[in-house]
């Protein structure tokens, strides 16, 4: 089992997996059965109600530190002010719980890095999987260029190629 199948899951994550199964549904033997979020991601200013109801299925809910412990990771932390509200809970929930995490925000990627937890995101979770020959190069690419359909730009391109995929550095760029 890969390390990021029991790593907790941004918002982002949530949203692009969502539309991952409903672009290939097949993929999700991948994923695991359960996988760790926060409730806050499920707000209605975080995602839509269909997504809601098909991803809470898939969901275990991971219980956040308490107020005081949440009072202390933020102020010793340096937390960008770019940061949603929720990924901020994501970063001191992981800190707290020492939780790997899968998002694509590269400021709560770099974040969790230099704390030294592991983070990786949706993209490098994909060339995992061909290179483990879980999916095909072709496939994946297939995958990305279905979420560019969906508005969801992973590598910030609608057309990516493989070439993408293999020079992609998360977080760092």
């Amino acid at each position: 089992m890969t390390w990021w199948k029991s790593a907790l899951y941004d918002t982002c994550s949530l949203i692009t997996l969502d539309k991952l199964l409903l672009e290939r549904p097949t993929i999700e033997r991948h994923f695991p059965s359960r996988i760790l979020a926060l409730e806050k991601s499920f707000s209605a200013d975080q995602m839509r109600a269909e997504t809601v109801k098909r991803m809470k299925k898939k969901v275990t809910i991971q219980e956040l530190p308490s107020p005081t412990a949440l009072a202390t990771i933020y102020s010793s932390v340096s937390l960008s002010v770019a940061l949603a509200e929720v990924d901020k809970l994501v970063c001191a929930t992981a800190m707290h719980f020492g939780l790997s995490v899968v998002t694509g925000d590269r400021r709560l990627g770099r974040t969790l890095r230099d704390q030294g937890l592991r983070v990786t995101d949706m993209v490098s979770i994909l060339r995992e999987l061909v290179k483990t020959r879980k999916i095909t190069q072709k496939g994946c690419v297939r995958l990305l260029k279905g979420l560019a359909k969906r508005h969801d730009l992973l590598l910030g391109k609608e057309s990516p190629t493989w070439e993408d995929i293999e020079n992609h550095r998360f977080p760092d760029r």
